[in-house]
């Protein structure tokens, strides 16, 4: 297990260092086009102390790039703390802007310094830090790559409030026109909720639900899962069918989530005077996926596949039982043995005319 986590956790490192670098590469290849590209066209208007060499421009430019992108990603690396992640969003895209830019700064003045030292201006540093901080090419990159900063923070952090992919989809306009899709959903809800919510209050009780649901964000990705909507103190996830019964991930997902909680067990009960308990519905088949709304755009899921879901974790309590799925994903599951299945029996859920079998599941381990 341990060594699963470190492997996640080394393909997360891996694409956010990935990202940084295309960006960066990116961006730094356009400073290049937009400040010399077709100069010579123009060479009547300028005098030029020598020929722009465009081969050696780009070389720069991916170099800046480069150590920018890497840079930054340690700088995200070092800020990647549970302390900082908890912070507001105008906190993190401040402080992380602001560390960007700050290190950014040194990296192009130190570059630009040492090419000076290379090319043998006066072979001094004094003199090639006073030239490169008042070079005019060294201001204007600086605040280009300031803006490109800002941008490549912001949108990182719009990309988490949306949630992991969904930025993307929206922006490749994939779901403009409704697309149908095989789906697993899965409706987790705190239990004896409204019990927690009387005895803590509304302020207390919302940073309960604060809490709990940072907690679950740190499993959402191991197992490949979407995070679709949070509705009070629930929240519905979703898996692509083939991601989702892939290593069980579906099933493993609850009881890391569940193991997670145990393990900070200690924090909730110091601060809250209670541990909280997750209980689950889930269902899978097939949904129409859409983009839906003008002032606030989402990727919306219609179909009964959600709504049994729904109804299914109601019987949570009914049946006692933490978690309890549908015969759809039943069927579907492969058996690897790490999981204890069980039928409960058909059930005639809210709202359906035909009684639905579902089953209990627990872990083995």
């Amino acid at each position: 297990m341990c060594c699963c986590l470190l492997l996640i956790k080394m393909k997360k490192r891996i694409k956010e260092i990935r990202f940084n670098l295309i960006a960066w590469l990116i961006a730094g290849n356009m400073f290049v086009v937009f400040r010399f590209f077709g100069m010579y066209d123009f060479e009547q208007y300028f005098i030029l102390k020598k020929p722009i060499e465009m081969e050696l421009m780009f070389l720069e430019g991916n170099i800046v790039a480069v150590v920018n992108g890497l840079l930054l990603s340690l700088v995200d690396f070092f800020l990647d703390t549970p302390k900082f992640k908890r912070r507001s969003f105008r906190y993190i895209l401040t402080f992380k802007s602001a560390a960007y830019i700050v290190t950014m700064f040194f990296s192009i003045v130190s570059i630009f310094v040492l090419h000076g030292i290379i090319i043998n201006r006066e072979n001094n540093l004094m003199y090639s830090l006073l030239y490169t901080l008042n070079s005019q090419y060294t201001i204007a990159l600086y605040l280009y790559g300031a803006f490109i900063s800002l941008l490549i923070n912001f949108l990182k952090e719009v990309n988490k409030k949306f949630g992991p992919g969904i930025l993307v989809k929206l922006f490749s306009g994939r779901y403009y026109n409704p697309r149908i899709e095989d789906r697993i959903f899965m409706f987790i809800d705190l239990q004896a909720s409204t019990t927690i919510a009387e005895k803590l209050g509304h302020i207390k009780y919302s940073r309960l639900i604060q809490d709990c649901f940072y907690d679950i964000t740190e499993v959402v990705a191991r197992y490949k899962a979407e995070i679709y909507q949070y509705v009070g103190d629930e929240i519905v996830l979703s898996w692509e069918l083939e991601k989702g019964i892939e290593n069980d991930n579906c099933f493993q997902f609850f009881f890391e989530f569940r193991k997670k909680l145990d393990q900070v067990s200690a924090y909730y009960r110091d601060k809250y005077g209670i541990v909280p308990i997750f209980k689950a519905g889930m269902n899978c088949g097939t949904v129409t996926v859409a983009e839906v709304g003008e002032l606030k755009k989402e990727i919306a899921y219609h179909g009964d596949v959600l709504n049994t879901a729904s109804r299914i974790q109601d019987q949570c309590n009914a049946h006692n039982k933490p978690f309890l799925i549908s015969s759809n994903l039943y069927k579907r599951i492969p058996r690897s043995g790490k999981f204890k299945i069980d039928l409960i029996g058909e059930v005639l859920l809210k709202g359906k005319l035909q009684p639905v079998a579902i089953y209990s599941v627990e872990s083995t381990r």
